[in-house]
């Protein structure tokens, strides 16, 4: 038999592998960044705006790492019982996390730099290639919808 407070933490854990998955298309921008900024200097908030999509990959994590926290406390303080089945659901809903944040990772990563790099060349690129990021950033989003309807579940 499992232990079923042993998943849930194991799940609680492996969502915070998406502040990872947030840290590399954000160390991309920032390269990317450094050298736009010293350019061009006025684009700066324009920029952080696309860095701010990365960052928000790791904030979806932590909000399914949250929600998990919350509903597996109440089974390590006595209040409530938790059962295998929702130590499954949280592994399933992690999976489900770092999927979808591995995929706009990826997307984010190859298209932040790009995005700056063209914004510096034309400054009125940026709504069109903010839609292009959020293309990319909608990947994590339906991850984390499909995380919510699960531990929804649980």
């Amino acid at each position: 038999m499992v232990n079923s407070i042993l998943l849930g933490i194991i799940a609680i854990a492996g969502t915070m592998l998406t502040i990872i998955g947030a840290g590399i298309p954000l160390a991309k921008g920032i390269q990317a960044a450094a050298a736009a900024v010293a350019e061009k200097q006025r684009l700066n908030i324009f920029i952080l705006i696309y860095l701010a999509l990365a960052e928000a990959l790791a904030i979806y994590g932590l909000l399914v790492a949250f929600i998990m926290y919350t509903k597996l406390s109440d089974a390590i303080t006595g209040v409530a019982e938790f059962t295998e089945t929702q130590g499954f659901i949280f592994l399933g809903a992690m999976a489900i996390m770092i999927i979808s944040n591995i995929g706009a990772a990826i997307t984010l990563t190859k298209g932040e730099p790009a995005a700056i790099g063209s914004l510096t060349a034309n400054s009125e690129v940026f709504t069109a290639n903010l839609i292009y990021l959020g293309l990319g950033e909608a990947l994590a989003i339906y991850g984390l919808l499909i995380a919510f309807i699960l531990l929804n579940l649980a």
